[in-house]
């Protein structure tokens, strides 16, 4: 249950929006800088790219810890801790000489986005419920369009102002307008926990009772998987047409561009086919799974086409695109019941696969060759075909039983 207080939804919108906007923008600076804060710190880029793993350490722990602090503390302020947490990291890390200081920078970063992305998807799923998977996908395309910009406006700012800060500080900006305006919102409110014995063992069955759901979990191994073909294929495309094409970085790097294009433009069309009634949840789920598997796979088997691979990656990024936000937008609205613990659970679960599944796909190379490790991400969507058929085939069940109870 929540406050029955409604937001302004379009306000809010536009909020969130700025907030995905925002930690795109700040979540890709720290990659495309690296060179440049290895520089200021005085590291070797062997070193300094231990900051990756600080930072998916310090989300990991952020995204527990918001978990069981989302029962005491309403979504909001989490959101604003988030956001405060991520524009000072940022600042942190580009403004300091110091390497410890930037491994506590990325470190907070980390923290901000576990907080960050629980809280979000918990305000959206309570004010948006009815067109949930629509606006999870324009919020998700957003997050593209800051990852875009992010790495433009570092390449302006030392281009035109040899400043690496620019980029930083315009991203800490649209951060500190998101919290201007959260502030000036009253958005619905989680029920605060029961202080009576009876009654917190009562939330805690329920918690359990959700916990023990097989279709939670089958839902919750849908978006790893998505997340884990997003996360890997992005991650690696680039090494595999420079390797199979034998060009240079410089050459193929824009093919990640192609694809996290094709990802904005995924999240952003999708959103646009719900919202107007074109197409169901489930019919655009099929559709981007089968259309991710066979664009993969052309991907994989032409990597060292080049203009193969630029078309098809883009195709990749927008099938891939509707998977992930999705999936959890269902996922969300069948537990909003328990909608703080679920989104923990969400995001842990994509943030584990997102570690492995790239770190797997690296170590396999020298085995498999990258041709058949750039078939990893299709193989992840085509595994995702039975649970979906599994988590279908319960909710069905479940709904069957609800009606003749």
């Amino acid at each position: 249950m929540v406050n029955t207080t409604l937001p302004n939804r379009r306000l809010l919108l536009l909020t969130l929006g700025l907030t995905y906007i925002a930690i795109g923008m700040l979540g890709a600076l720290p990659g495309a800088s690296l060179i440049r804060l290895a520089m200021n710190t005085h590291v070797s880029l062997e070193v300094a790219g231990t900051m990756f793993a600080i930072s998916a350490f310090g989300s990991m722990l952020g995204t527990v810890l918001s978990g069981f602090l989302m029962r005491c503390i309403q979504p909001k302020y989490l959101l604003l801790l988030g956001l405060c947490l991520l524009g000072s990291g940022s600042t942190t890390i580009v403004l300091t000489s110091s390497f410890p200081v930037l491994l506590l920078g990325q470190m907070v970063i980390g923290l901000a986005f576990g907080f960050i992305d629980p809280s979000l998807n918990t305000i959206a799923t309570l004010t948006f419920q009815e067109r949930l998977a629509s606006d999870l996908n324009t919020l998700h395309g957003l997050f593209g369009l800051g990852s875009l910009l992010g790495p433009l406006i570092l390449a302006f700012g030392l281009h035109f102002f040899q400043s690496l800060e620019l980029s930083y500080f315009v991203g800490a900006g649209v951060a500190a307008v998101a919290i201007l305006l959260l502030l000036l919102q009253r958005l619905p409110e989680l029920v605060r926990q029961a202080t009576n014995v009876e009654h917190k063992r009562a939330a805690n069955r329920e918690l359990w009772n959700v916990l023990r759901q097989g279709l939670l979990w089958l839902m919750v191994f849908q978006v790893s998987l998505f997340a884990a073909a997003e996360i890997g294929f992005g991650n690696w495309i680039v090494t595999a047409v420079s390797q199979s094409a034998a060009l240079s970085l410089a050459q193929t790097a824009p093919v990640a561009t192609a694809f996290f294009f094709g990802l904005m433009a995924g999240r952003l069309g999708g959103a646009q086919v719900l919202r107007r009634g074109w197409i169901s949840e489930a019919s655009l789920l099929s559709v981007s799974l089968c259309g991710g598997v066979l664009c993969g796979a052309i991907v994989a088997l032409f990597s060292g086409q080049v203009l193969v691979s630029y078309v098809a990656s883009a195709l990749v990024g927008c099938c891939y695109g509707p998977l992930e936000p999705s999936m959890m937008a269902i996922t969300s609205r069948r537990f909003v019941q328990a909608i703080g613990p679920v989104s923990s659970l969400l995001i842990i679960s994509t943030n584990v696969t997102s570690m492995l599944v790239p770190a797997a796909m690296g170590l396999l190379i020298p085995a498999l060759g990258i041709n058949w490790v750039m078939a990893i991400p299709a193989l992840c969507c085509a595994f995702a075909v039975l649970p979906m058929v599994l988590a279908n085939r319960a909710q069905l069940e479940s709904q069957i039983d609800h009606h003749e109870g």
